[in-house]
């Protein structure tokens, strides 16, 4: 397994203590986890060159998720849904580990990226939003939690 030096400078700055439940691994809320000291969390974003559209492959992510896990983080914080496959890479390799690894312990608090009309541009209007591409965040956040329940928590 490669050691990713980006990935262990940004867990000593990015890491806080928030936790949830070990009781029942397959009903974990969101309730149970928040504010629960037992887990290490932080916002994550595996990307490996300096632009989005270089989208990490399933096989990285699996090796950043181990490296996190025998660190003790449990809960990871992303963004970006539909714009690009970061995510949705993302949660096929945490999948993929749970499948080979039924102790395996990941979860995902999935954030939307919610932008301005004409965002990314000279003319952006930051009094309306970018409602096509804002909806297709919506949805597609959506369609991942309904795909993976057991990775992406609720407050059911």
């Amino acid at each position: 397994m490669k050691f990713s030096i980006k990935l262990l400078l940004f867990v000593s700055f990015a890491s806080l203590l928030i936790g949830c439940s070990q009781e029942n691994k397959t009903s974990i809320t969101a309730a149970d986890i928040l504010g629960n000291p037992d887990y290490l969390a932080f916002s994550y974003g595996g990307y490996r060159k300096n632009t989005r559209e270089a989208v990490p492959m399933i096989k990285e992510l699996k090796e950043d998720m181990k490296i996190l896990s025998a660190m003790g983080i449990k809960l990871i914080r992303t963004y970006n849904t539909q714009q690009f496959g970061h995510t949705a890479n993302l949660l096929q390799a945490i999948k993929q580990l749970k499948d080979e690894d039924s102790n395996f312990e990941m979860y995902v608090m999935l954030g939307t990226w919610i932008e301005c009309e004409g965002a990314w541009s000279a003319s952006a209007n930051h009094n309306a939003g970018n409602v096509e591409n804002n909806t297709a965040e919506i949805e597609a956040a959506v369609k991942m939690a309904q795909t993976y329940p057991d990775i992406l928590t609720s407050n059911q």
